[in-house]
C-alpha cells in the first residue's frame, strides 16, 4: 500500500509488472512517483519508481505517533464531607483524583 500526497485513498502496488524498474520493490518510508488507475474503487500504483535519496525508515513510526491521542481522563469527583445538620444550601465539599 502506498500512501498518496494528495491523501486521499491509498494506491495498492500488486506485482512487479507496475514497477518502473522490477528489481526496485519499494519498502516502508521509501518515496516513489507512480500513476494510477481507479479500478472496481481501488486505487492501483502503476509505473512505480523509486525516487533516490529519499529513504525515510522512521516514517511509519511517525505516522503511527500523529494518530489520535486518547483524551486525558477528567477528574473522579466525590463527597468527602456532607454532614446530615449542615444547611441544604451550604455547598458540597469535593476531593478530585487523577
Amino acid at each position: 500500500m502506498i500512501w498518496c500526497e494528495d491523501h486521499g485513498a491509498l494506491a495498492y502496488l500488486q506485482g512487479r509488472e507496475n514497477l518502473f524498474s522490477r528489481q526496485d520493490w519499494p519498502e516502508a518510508g521509501d518515496l516513489v512517483e507512480l500513476e494510477f488507475e481507479v479500478l472496481a474503487g481501488l486505487r492501483h500504483a502503476r509505473f512505480v519508481s523509486l525516487v533516490t535519496g529519499n529513504k525515510r525508515s522512521e516514517l511509519p513510526s511517525l505516522l503511527r505517533d500523529i494518530g489520535d491521542k486518547p483524551a486525558p481522563a477528567r477528574p473522579a469527583l466525590r463527597v468527602i464531607s456532607n454532614p446530615e445538620d449542615e444547611a441544604p444550601e451550604r455547598p458540597l465539599k469535593l476531593a478530585a483524583a487523577r
